[in-house]
């Protein structure tokens, strides 16, 4: 039997979610159980990629004057705000998805729940590499180029993802909007780009309603069963993992990869 422990959907600080994101890891590693979580920002904020430097993506005075907050990913990539979103955090290793070592592979595997996603609601999504319309372009915002393995919907990209190897363990996690709010993203980051719905596109705009984050939250859980066979074993975090969680909020506080 399949068995993945799945932790409920809910809403947490940037800085909580990053550290959520890290114990899971730690989990896996004790356990050997596959984890899947969904989850949402509150307040909304920024995450920066692994090897960012907040000052140099980030007005960092303007973000602490008008209370936004950010937190650095243990993935690479660039910077995202993440706003009205769902947003999904997986752990496992390599034989838990039957995914060859090659992370390009792995990569293609694991997103694949997210394309049947996509698929519950009637849309074609494809990834950039077989539309042709691979843009590697040099920028410090995660939405404003397509990668190989980027999802898109009529052209335009819809989300984003990032992964972590150690060894075998895979830790992967993505962004899905639900809406598009492009403000904060030209008020505050750095990089001076045009950011438009040229490139991006959310959830609801695909679809041409709106949706909610429990309606997705749901979709997306079942694709991920569906895909991948996986029975789901609801479990909440227990109140030791919660101490690790405290413990690596403290962590990422003390080396000033974060804003509260």
């Amino acid at each position: 039997m399949n068995v993945w422990r799945f932790v409920p959907p809910h809403f947490s600080h940037p800085v909580t979610n990053m550290a959520i994101d890290r114990v899971m890891v730690d989990i896996y590693k004790k356990e050997k159980m596959p984890i899947f979580r969904i989850y949402g920002w509150k307040p909304y904020g920024f995450s920066i990629g692994y090897s960012q430097k907040a000052e140099d993506v980030l007005d960092i005075p303007a973000c602490i004057r008008d209370g936004i907050p950010f937190v650095k990913r243990p993935t690479g990539g660039g910077i995202i705000f993440h706003g009205d979103e769902v947003t999904y955090a997986v752990v496992c290793s390599t034989g838990d998805i039957n995914a060859p070592r090659s992370v390009r592979d792995g990569y293609k595997i694991l997103c694949s729940f997210i394309l049947e996603a996509y698929r519950h609601y009637g849309l074609e999504p494809i990834f950039a590499i077989d539309s042709g319309q691979v843009k590697k372009e040099r920028s410090s915002i995660c939405f404003s180029s397509f990668e190989d393995y980027d999802i898109l919907v009529n052209g335009k990209k819809i989300g984003g993802n990032a992964q972590k190897r150690s060894r075998d363990i895979i830790m992967q996690h993505g962004s899905i909007p639900l809406s598009l709010d492009h403000k904060p993203v030209l008020k505050y980051v750095k990089e001076r780009i045009t950011l438009s719905g040229q490139k991006t596109i959310s959830i609801s705009e695909a679809v041409g309603r709106k949706v909610m984050f429990e309606e997705f939250a749901d979709v997306l859980k079942e694709s991920f069963a569906s895909i991948f066979g996986a029975v789901m074993e609801e479990r909440d975090l227990t109140p030791e993992e919660k101490e690790k969680v405290e413990f690596y909020e403290r962590e990422l506080i003390q080396e000033k990869n974060c804003s509260l």
